[in-house]
């Protein structure tokens, strides 16, 4: 199982930390968290021999929103990011559905179906490959794609998913049967943990997520997912301390034919 760890904590400046990282262990980027001349310069850092396996590029989510209908520069934004994804030969680019909402919930979704139909499209020119994230809090009245529209919208598309875990607890989402219908869809998964009411991205076994339902269901559906570890607020040894601790506990038993599936 290939495991990787978000830059979210370790922006800016902080970037150094992350050359303390396993060899193993892959990196995904928020990428509007820097330009281009940023990231060059941090990735050479980071990768002096070249080599990148294991990275992977989180797409912008605050410059772009695909349900603002007056947003209309999302394709020449996706198009300097693939560029940039193919030249550092991401493993894929995370995409969002959406950020805030205003309007009728099935126009909307409409509108960012055609918008992703787009971006698959051009990043298929490109040969990067897409993941589109569940997002969207129920409690903050940004959720447009509920468990079953999400299903839905992945299978529409015929497209690869990353599933949140930490999205899908906040909003009460069914994972285990998530997991398990999606299947091969789901190529990445975003590991983080809360208490079931605000987006807090805690490492894992500080909110209520069920982490044994979980991993088990990942390890039987989606067993060549990437495990994407997207802590807030931790050094880097906090993070590593707590990987090693999700790795013993859970990740490390392989399943077997007799596993059962836990709902």
């Amino acid at each position: 199982m290939k495991l990787a760890l978000s830059n979210l904590s370790f922006a800016g400046f902080e970037y150094p930390h992350l050359k303390k990282l396993p060899i193993s262990m892959g990196l995904e980027i928020f990428y509007e968290f820097g330009s281009d001349d940023y990231w060059n310069e941090v990735l050479t850092d980071l990768y002096p021999s070249g080599s990148s396996e294991g990275f992977s590029i989180h797409a912008p989510c605050i410059s772009i929103n695909l349900a603002d209908m007056e947003k209309q520069n999302y394709l020449a934004i996706y198009k300097n990011l693939f560029i940039f994804a193919q030249k550092w030969q991401a493993n894929y680019v995370v995409v969002h559905t959406n950020e805030s909402l205003v309007g009728e919930k099935y126009t909307l979704q409409n509108l960012v179906k055609q918008r992703l139909l787009k971006i698959l499209d051009l990043a298929a020119l490109y040969k990067v490959p897409i993941l589109i994230e569940n997002v969207g809090l129920y409690n903050k009245k940004t959720l447009l794609y509920d468990q079953q529209d999400f299903f839905d919208l992945i299978v529409d598309l015929n497209a690869n998913a990353l599933l949140d875990i930490g999205h899908a607890a906040v909003n009460d989402w069914s994972l285990p049967e998530l997991i398990q219908s999606l299947g091969s869809h789901l190529k990445a998964f975003h590991l983080h943990d809360n208490q079931g009411i605000i987006d807090e991205h805690l490492p894992i076994g500080q909110g209520i997520v069920d982490w044994q339902r979980i991993f088990t269901n990942i390890k039987i559906a989606a067993p060549t997912a990437i495990m994407v570890f997207e802590y807030a607020h931790v050094t880097l040894e906090q993070a590593l301390h707590n990987i090693d601790i999700v790795k013993t506990k859970w990740l490390d038993n392989e399943p077997t034919a007799n596993t059962p599936i836990i709902f």
